[in-house]
Parts: C-alpha cells; sequence; structure tokens
C-alpha cells in the first residue's frame, strides 16, 4: 500500500472514530433514542423470524398434502369411491379433488388406467 492510499485509510480511520463518538453524544442528549432504535431493530428481526417460520410451515403443508394425495391414490387404487374415501378420511368431497389433482400434476402417470378407470371421480 503506498503512502497516499495509507494516508487516506488513516483519514477514514479518524473519520469513523469521530462519527462514532459523535453518535455516543447525541444518545447521551437523547436515550430515549437509544431505546427506540434497539425496538425498531428488535421488530425488524421478529418480521424476519417469523416470515423464516411461515416459510417452514408453508413447506410443512405442501409436504403433508402430498403425503394425503398418494395415501387417497392408494386408496383409490384400492377400488374405493371417492365418496367412501371422503366418508373414510373425513375430507370434504373439494379437498379429496384437489388433492387427487395434485397427486396427478405431480405424477408421471396421469391418473389410474385399466379396471380402476371406472371408479367414481370427484
Amino acid at each position: 500500500m503506498g503512502k497516499a492510499a495509507q494516508a487516506q485509510a488513516g483519514r477514514d480511520r479518524a473519520r469513523d472514530a469521530r462519527l462514532k463518538a459523535a453518535r455516543e453524544r447525541r444518545l447521551k442528549l437523547d436515550p430515549d433514542q437509544l431505546a427506540r432504535e434497539r425496538r425498531i431493530d428488535e421488530a425488524s428481526v421478529d418480521v424476519e423470524v417469523a416470515w423464516e417460520e411461515r416459510a417452514q410451515a408453508e413447506q410443512a403443508i405442501t409436504d403433508a398434502e402430498i403425503a394425503a394425495a398418494a395415501a387417497i391414490e392408494r386408496l383409490v387404487a384400492e377400488r374405493l369411491a371417492v365418496k367412501d374415501v371422503i366418508q373414510l378420511t373425513g375430507l370434504d368431497q373439494a379437498t379429496v379433488r384437489r388433492l387427487r389433482q395434485l397427486e396427478t400434476d405431480s405424477d408421471d402417470h396421469a391418473g389410474i388406467t385399466g379396471e380402476g378407470a371406472d371408479v367414481e371421480v370427484a
């Protein structure tokens, strides 16, 4: 590092030290400001943590729906009518239909063929 760069770095450090000192003096004059800044920082972090937890919860819902969809398809593969699946699972028809569509969308074999093709579908 050349002399000019060293001098600039020294000036930058001195300026940073002065800024820090000025901030500390200002905060001593207004202690409520420090408390306010801490509250703002804490609230900002709380939002970030909550949003991460929300993303994890959304992933858990997606995983659970995929598992439920696969289980419904196993019931249908056993030649149960959708109305029987609804009665056995306690899910409503719209939910069963949506989960079956989810399974179809995520499965390369779209639906059941052969003997299972005449099974009542929601």
